[in-house]
C-alpha cells in the first residue's frame, strides 16, 4: 500500500466498482455516448481475469481509478473525481498500471482518448507518443518501454593496465639515468624530506601498488603481505633496494601487466576489493578502489621518486616523466 500524503493507492475490489463507475459518469471529458455500455462485468474483469486495477482512496472516499489490460498490453481506464484533478492522481495511477503491464513483459503499451482534451495533452506530456487517429474522434497513444540503460563499461583494463605498463617504464627508465648520476649510490636513501620514504623504497610501493591494483580487479588474490598475487609469489623473489633489484622488481610487475587480458576485468567496477591503507583498511568498490585510491596512490609514489631525482641534481623532465612532453630548448 502507497501513500501520498492523504491518497492511499490500492488494488481496486469488487466493492469499489460502485464508486468507480460514478467517477467515470461524471467526467467531463471523454464521455460516453451511452452510460450503459460498460457494465458492471466489464469493470469485474479488471479485477483479474483480464487485468488489474488501482483505485486511488483519501479517507475512505475513491477519488480515482486505473485498469491495465494485461492481456494486450493496453490501459483500459484512468478516471478522476473531476473535484479533485490536478492533484497528481492520475499520475500515480498510471505510473501503478504501466509498471505492472512492463512487469508482465509488454514491450509497448497502448491507449486511446478523445483528441484534443486534457486527457490528449496529459498522456503527451507524459512521455507517451501520439499517433493516429483511431477514429474521427480518438487518438492513439503508445509508451515504449525504456529498457535499462547499458551500464558503465564495467571492465577497467583500460584505465589501469596501460596506465601503470607506460608510467612504470618511465620510472624504469629514470632509474636507469639515476645510477649513471655521479650520486646515483646515495640517491637510492634520498629523502624528499625527513620522515618520507627513500627513493628506493619510493620506487618499490610505486610498483607493488600496480600489482595491488590490478590483481583484485582482476579476480586474483594478493598474498597475505599484500605485494604479489598469491599465485606469482613463487616467482617474485626478493628484490634488493638497489638499482639492479629495483630494475628487477619493475620487470616482474612489467610481466606480470603484460599477462593480464581484458577479460579478466569483466566486472571488476563492481568487484569488492580491499587493501591497507597504512594502519586503515580501505574497503571499495573496484572502480573507485582504482580511480580514487589506487591509481592516486601510484602516482604519489612516483611523483615523489621523481621529485627526490629532481632534487638530487638528475637533469630530468616532464618528457621523463610521461614521455608526451618535448621541449626543444631543454
Amino acid at each position: 500500500m502507497n501513500t501520498i500524503s492523504t491518497l492511499t493507492f490500492r488494488v481496486a475490489t469488487e466493492a469499489d466498482i460502485g464508486a468507480m463507475s460514478a467517477i467515470r459518469l461524471a467526467v467531463t471529458e471523454n464521455r460516453l455516448r451511452d452510460p450503459g455500455r460498460i457494465t458492471t462485468a466489464m469493470y469485474r474483469d479488471y479485477l483479474g481475469r483480464l487485468g488489474r486495477t488501482w483505485v486511488c482512496e483519501d479517507d475512505g472516499v475513491i477519488t480515482g481509478f486505473a485498469s491495465a489490460n494485461r492481456e494486450e498490453g493496453s490501459i483500459w481506464a484512468l478516471f478522476i473525481d473531476p473535484a479533485r484533478e490536478g492533484q497528481g492522481i492520475g499520475k500515480r495511477l498510471l505510473a501503478l498500471a504501466v509498471d505492472d503491464l512492463f512487469e508482465h513483459g509488454h514491450a509497448q503499451i497502448v491507449l486511446s482518448t478523445s483528441a484534443d482534451t486534457r486527457a490528449d495533452i496529459f498522456y503527451e506530456s507524459q512521455g507517451w507518443e501520439r499517433g493516429k487517429m483511431k477514429d474521427d474522434i480518438e487518438v492513439q497513444y503508445s509508451l515504449q518501454r525504456v529498457r535499462d540503460a547499458a551500464p558503465a563499461n564495467d571492465n577497467l583494463y583500460e584505465a589501469s593496465v596501460p596506465v601503470f605498463l607506460r608510467y612504470l617504464r618511465h620510472l624504469r627508465a629514470m632509474l636507469a639515468l639515476a645510477e649513471a648520476h655521479p650520486d646515483g649510490h646515495a640517491l637510492l636513501d634520498a629523502r624528499l624530506a625527513p620522515g618520507m620514504l627513500t627513493l628506493a623504497v619510493q620506487a618499490e610501493v610505486a610498483a607493488n601498488f600496480a600489482v595491488r591494483a590490478c590483481a583484485p580487479l582482476a579476480g586474483s588474490a594478493l598474498s597475505q603481505s599484500g605485494a604479489f598475487p598469491a599465485s606469482a609469489l613463487r616467482d617474485s623473489g626478493q628484490f634488493a633496494p638497489t638499482y639492479d633489484g629495483l630494475r628487477q622488481r619493475i620487470d616482474f610487475v612489467l610481466g606480470f601487466l603484460n599477462a593480464l587480458t581484458p577479460a579478466q576485468f569483466d566486472g571488476a567496477a563492481s568487484r569488492v576489493v580491499s587493501d591497507r591503507a597504512g594502519e586503515a583498511l580501505v574497503t571499495l568498490p573496484g572502480q573507485a578502489f582504482l580511480l580514487q585510491y589506487a591509481l592516486p596512490n601510484f602516482f604519489f609514489h612516483l611523483t615523489t621518486a621523481y621529485a627526490i631525482l629532481r632534487q638530487g641534481g638528475l637533469a630530468i623532465g616532464k618528457a621523463d616523466f610521461d614521455g608526451f612532453h618535448v621541449y626543444t630548448n631543454a
